[in-house]
């Protein structure tokens, strides 16, 4: 099943956001996350000139390390492409998730840490997906783990984030 047809129509903006998760050697997980904005025609830019087609407008990468806990150990991140001459300024105050849990409330603690006027939107915007993928790596790096050991029930696997009953439609408790 797919969505239906579009109607006719010309593309003009494209944003990839990929995360992938990680488990080091040293016990810990590595959550990488990158967005790339480009557009598909060729505008002008005060700042760099002509913006080619195709060419990045937005390009942002972002690396945190996490415990089990879901607690953020290192954080990095580097603005390849910004639209303006200070943003790669914007990724240096990364280090301020050092030290937050990812859980409820995460959004809120990600914008005080490192949002508005002494971040950048879209490394903040990129926090989310982040979030997801670590509780998606961090979960599976468990199970795999108990694969590995012998033990296929993951029942009892336990995570720092609260129940997923009511998240959404397959964790409804009235069906």
């Amino acid at each position: 099943m797919s969505l239906s047809a579009p109607a006719k129509r010309d593309a003009r903006h494209l944003r990839r956001i990929s995360c992938q998760g990680f488990a080091r050697t040293d016990g810990l997980l590595d959550i990488e996350g990158e967005l790339i904005d480009t557009k598909h025609y060729d505008f002008p830019s005060a700042a760099h000139g002509t913006i080619a087609a195709g060419s990045p407008i937005h390009h942002m990468q972002v690396r945190i390390t996490i415990d089990f806990d879901m607690t953020i150990i290192a954080a990095e991140a580097v603005t390849l492409h910004g639209p303006y001459h200070i943003c790669p300024k914007g990724a240096e105050n990364i280090g301020g998730l050092v030290g937050l849990t990812i859980g409820p409330g995460w959004k809120r603690k990600v914008q005080q840490a490192i949002g508005g006027p002494k971040g950048c939107t879209h490394i903040t915007e990129l926090m989310g997906p982040m979030a997801t993928t670590a509780f998606q790596t961090l979960y599976g790096e468990k199970a795999r783990q108990r694969r590995t050991a012998g033990n296929t029930d993951t029942s009892d696997i336990e995570t720092p984030l609260p129940s997923l009953v009511n998240s959404c439609i397959a964790y409804a408790e009235e069906k």
